[in-house]
């Protein structure tokens, strides 16, 4: 018996020291993977802004921290917000950051351009805040103090990114969503962000314009709100049940399941239109044939081919992005 677990011992130990190169290569397999994919340690494939932070960080319009990190959950203030959104629209450059980071400890109401208490030129920003506000896009408050470290919220950001292009805004002429009231400061930009078809919502037609922003939300609406000049919309979208395959769709054809088809409430019929996952930056083209979805919030139906070569099944519904194609 000893004899045979000696030979026993020497068996497992020659299978273990012939696998651990095998189980090396595939850690290291898996790493690379990971290093492929992930655009921050924290910020990878699954992501539901993923699409958006990639995009902006390849742009150099937002940064991550020494560690390698995003802090995607984290929430963005008021001057962290600005900087992206001066970046995104190319506003500000090295030069002018030059001529404006004067130091010392001087109040900011020195400059007669910039008039907060609470702010000192010193401070890194000093020259993000000064160009913000000469160019419009960002005002203190009453008691002339700017609280440069203030959360953002979502309609105060859709204002940042709006009054950085200074477009004219919209006339509203009833309520955008069932929180925003049509007479709100915000509802105009509201209603501009709807026009784009930028702005989830929720199925009770809902857009909480109070909440606060993260880093990762941030980044999300920017990158939406500069896809909007080109043309794309956003909005989520899901795929026909199964029952519903070989029954009649809107445009007199079929539904099969197995073809890139989708349906939309207003795009015409067989116009061609790409739509890209947000959490994967996986794209499928489809082919309108179908009106739909009737459900509030959502934007496409896609056949289950479509759906599945973006998303697993398992999604249910998943944020993307569209554009026509032809």
């Amino acid at each position: 018996m000893k004899k045979d677990y000696k030979i026993l011992t020497v068996i497992i130990g020659s299978v273990l020291l012939f696998a651990f190169p095998l189980f090396c290569n595939a850690q290291e397999e898996n790493a690379r993977e990971v290093e492929s994919t992930a655009i921050f340690s924290d910020v990878d494939l699954g992501n539901t802004n993923y699409v958006g932070i990639k995009h902006l960080s390849e742009k150099g319009i937002i940064d991550g921290y020494s560690d390698g990190t995003f802090k995607p959950w984290q929430e963005i203030n008021r001057i962290e917000a600005l900087k992206i959104i001066l970046n995104a629209n190319n506003l500000i450059d090295d030069q002018y950051i030059q001529e404006n980071s004067l130091g010392g400890m001087d109040f900011a109401s020195t400059d007669i351009e910039i008039d907060f208490n609470d702010i000192y030129k010193s401070q890194w920003y000093f020259p993000y805040l000064k160009k913000g506000v000469t160019e419009g896009i960002v005002t203190g408050y009453p008691d002339k103090t700017f609280r440069p470290t203030n959360t953002v919220n979502r309609v105060e950001s859709y204002k940042i990114a709006m009054e950085s292009d200074k477009i004219v805004l919209p006339e509203v002429l009833e309520a955008p969503f069932a929180d925003v009231p049509i007479y709100e400061w915000f509802s105009p930009y509201i209603q501009e962000g709807k026009n784009r078809e930028i702005v989830y919502f929720t199925m009770e037609n809902q857009i909480y314009p109070g909440m606060n922003m993260t880093r990762g939300k941030f980044a999300e609406l920017v990158y939406r709100y500069m896809m909007s000049k080109s043309g794309s919309k956003f909005g989520k979208a899901s795929y026909y049940s199964d029952y519903l395959e070989g029954h009649s769709t809107s445009s007199g054809e079929p539904y099969l399941a197995a073809e890139l088809t989708a349906a939309n409430r207003t795009l015409p019929f067989n116009t061609i239109v790409r739509v890209t996952n947000m959490a994967n930056n996986k794209s499928v083209i489809v082919r309108i044939n179908d009106r739909g979805p009737y459900i509030t919030g959502r934007s496409l139906d896609l056949s289950k081919a479509a759906f599945e070569s973006i998303a697993s099944v398992g999604s249910g519904v998943i944020c993307v992005q569209y554009e026509i194609v032809e």
